[in-house]
């Protein structure tokens, strides 16, 4: 009984091993061109996958998985003249700076019931300008002091599995996996967690002197523990005879 669990773990540790092996990223830092400060919320996709995409953070920063083949990522944002840029299917840092899109746009009339229409006392106009006023307050670091908090969660699981896999195979064989097997919120489908990685991290920024301190709390959560809790909770159940 004792060597089929160790089988057992190492078949996941090696599945473990091999997605981390295959998991290759693509992240860099989008900034302007004119005042290289970082640029929040630029859109980041393939151009062949559209749906294949993320956004930049507050710090310019983005991550993306890279796709098996390559292909031509985009850059693109509201002010900003898009940008491409062809990546390989490994491990890259893409710094892309961003020009501004400084094109003007002609005067539009509107005559609605032969009333002429007005830029002065317009409430459109007006809240307009204000919203361009008040662009770079959106920007942290105008800030003397700011501080946040930040939580991510990743979870590494095995897909595609149906109610019939189930009931053969490993998932036969060893009845306690289909005790782990949860339904992903995102697709709906049965999954089977293999890894649980939560990092929680405080960012302190002061301005003047400048500082920016980061403090990171990680905690790692390995499917395969589940499994020596599970081995040593049915050996618990074994002697006692209580399961």
């Amino acid at each position: 009984m004792k060597q089929q669990y160790s089988k057992i773990l190492i078949l996941f540790l090696l599945v473990l091993a091999a997605s981390n092996a295959f998991a290759q990223q693509i992240k860099g830092v989008v900034t302007d061109s004119v005042t290289h400060e970082p640029l929040m919320y630029i859109s980041v996709y393939y151009q062949e996958k559209r749906d294949m995409g993320t956004i930049t953070n507050i710090d310019g920063e983005y991550s993306l998985e890279a796709r098996r083949n390559g292909g031509t990522l985009v850059f693109s944002a509201v002010g900003y003249i898009s940008k491409t840029v062809k990546v390989g299917s490994n491990n890259q840092t893409v710094n892309v700076k961003l020009a501004p899109d400084n094109v003007l746009l002609n005067e539009v009339v509107v005559k609605p019931q032969k009333e002429k229409y007005s830029r002065k006392n317009n409430p459109a106009v007006e809240f307009m300008k204000k919203v361009i006023e008040h662009k770079k307050a959106q920007v942290l670091e105008v800030n003397e002091y700011y501080q946040y908090d930040k939580y991510e969660k990743m979870k590494m699981s095995i897909n595609d599995l149906t109610p019939e896999k189930l009931e053969k195979g490993i998932y036969k064989k060893y009845s306690f996996l289909k005790d782990q097997v949860e339904v992903s919120e995102t697709t709906n489908k049965l999954i089977l967690p293999i890894s649980v990685q939560e990092t929680a991290s405080q960012t302190i920024y002061r301005k003047n002197p400048e500082n920016k301190k980061n403090d990171h709390q990680r905690q790692e959560l390995q499917w395969y523990r589940r499994i020596l809790l599970h081995r040593r909770y049915a050996r618990h159940c074994t002697e006692r005879r209580i399961c």
